[in-house]
């Protein structure tokens, strides 16, 4: 099909995740756009109706057809239209009771994520607004592959240049081969090698493994994503009665604080006046299976809170992030855990991590030894520990605790380098080379 005369610097945004408040994949794109605008940028953005519609440029929302993909963003539709917690309740029971029939029979043939089959209805509907607004780039973002196989049909049925930024590895040498899903993203690992004008990764292993199991055709580029400067109104940290250690983010059977709650109740035996002097502060989710196995065996009582994920508040008018933001300022000391078995601690670095570099607190990191997350932790005046050895948190923990006794804790001043603006400036140089041989 002949490509349409292009608007200038108009980017089509493909991102299932956009504007979902705390999620990491949609604030990695959105927090990009004040910048990419002041340096001339125009944009579209094609989501899934998971977040909130966005009514400062053209933004559209489909939804997966598929079962699976229906039962999962029907709950984050009900979330953002009805307010009523109870009325939100029933709709997303409903929802699932009519839902679980379909969705049954679809997981027994397709063993993929949820957002797979959004590139069917992706696809049709990036096909009107690129007849629409004739847009100069194609830039797909974050986890689903199905977001980057949504562009890549759109760009081999219009020639249009294709930024394709994978947050995550889509595959792993030594991962499982699980039923369709293993294939299937290593599939499309191999159309965006073959097929993208610029290839982006977060770190260089993913990069180099990617690349040697399908060449990259074109250009490849590792940008660190970074994190925007918060506003913290005011806020300044305060040292309290009680050292607060501090965990923000999910927790899995990977990434869980078992080791951290075992070393705590361990140093507490060891040294029984630290009990009234130290918390452990977990914001983002509840405890996972693990690290509830680890409490119930190493008990903690009061020492640690669980405060669970925070939302917008309408009598302050802070959003789920800027209270996160705040609570991180709050703490004495940032932990960072290295999800993942095996070669996974080696091609990712937590989104966390920047915004904890950007607080100026303290973070320990509890990760896989010889990584680049060890690396950058080393690099900012940080700590950085093996996360399965349990005598070397023990120390960091007490280490932290001395320290925060008799000379205090303050903010580190070295400022973080790892800017939502670095990242912008190196994408739009990646471009403007694609836009110089075009």
């Amino acid at each position: 099909m002949k490509t349409p005369p292009p608007e200038r610097n108009r980017w089509f945004i493909l991102a299932h995740c956009f504007n979902m408040d705390g999620r990491a994949a949609s604030q990695t794109i959105t927090d990009r756009l004040p910048y990419f605008v002041n340096r001339g940028v125009k944009f579209v953005v094609l989501s899934a109706p998971t977040g909130i519609k966005d009514t400062r440029f053209p933004h559209y929302q489909i939804i997966s057809p598929a079962p699976s993909g229906i039962r999962f963003e029907m709950r984050f539709i009900i979330k953002n239209k009805v307010k009523n917690k109870l009325a939100q309740k029933i709709l997303k029971a409903i929802s699932a009771v009519l839902c679980a029939p379909f969705y049954f029979v679809e997981k027994v043939f397709l063993q993929f994520d949820s957002q797979w089959s959004w590139f069917l209805s992706a696809s049709i509907k990036g096909s009107l607004i690129i007849n629409k607004y004739h847009p100069t780039l194609l830039y797909s973002t974050a986890g689903p592959p199905t977001t980057h196989l949504t562009a890549y049909i759109l760009h081999r049925i219009y020639g249009i240049p294709w930024m394709a930024e994978l947050h995550d590895p889509l595959i792993l040498d030594d991962q499982p081969r699980k039923w369709h899903k293993y294939y299937y993203n290593r599939f499309v690992e191999k159309i965006v090698c073959n097929n993208a004008s610029i290839v982006v990764y977060f770190t260089n292993r993913a990069l180099e493994n990617a690349n040697r199991r399908h060449p990259i055709k074109n250009k490849a580029i590792v940008v660190r994503p970074g994190a925007t400067p918060p506003d913290f109104h005011n806020i300044h940290y305060a040292k309290t009665d009680k050292i607060h250690f501090g965990h923000f983010g999910s927790l899995d059977k990977t990434r869980n604080l078992g080791i951290f709650i075992r070393a705590l109740y361990e140093l507490i035996k060891q040294k029984p006046d630290l009990k009234s002097r130290i918390i452990l502060d977990v914001y983002g989710c509840e405890l996972d299976g693990v690290s509830r196995k680890a409490l119930n065996k190493y008990p903690l009582g009061e020492i640690l809170v669980e405060h669970g994920r925070l939302e917008y508040d309408p009598k302050t008018g802070k959003s789920g992030r800027q209270q996160v933001m705040e609570a991180m300022k709050s703490m004495d000391v940032l932990v960072v855990l290295h999800g993942g078995e095996g070669s996974v601690c080696y091609e990712y670095i937590p989104s966390k991590l920047y915004e904890y570099l950007l607080t100026g607190r303290p973070v320990l990191g509890l990760v896989e030894t010889g990584t680049e997350l060890e690396g950058f932790l080393i690099e900012n005046n940080h700590t950085s520990v093996d996360k399965d050895d349990i005598s070397e948190v023990k120390k960091a923990i007490e280490s932290y605790a001395d320290r925060w006794d008799t000379e205090g804790l303050d903010d580190n001043q070295v400022a973080s380098p790892f800017t939502v603006e670095a990242t912008v400036d190196k994408l739009m140089s990646a471009v403007s080379e694609i836009d110089a041989v075009t």
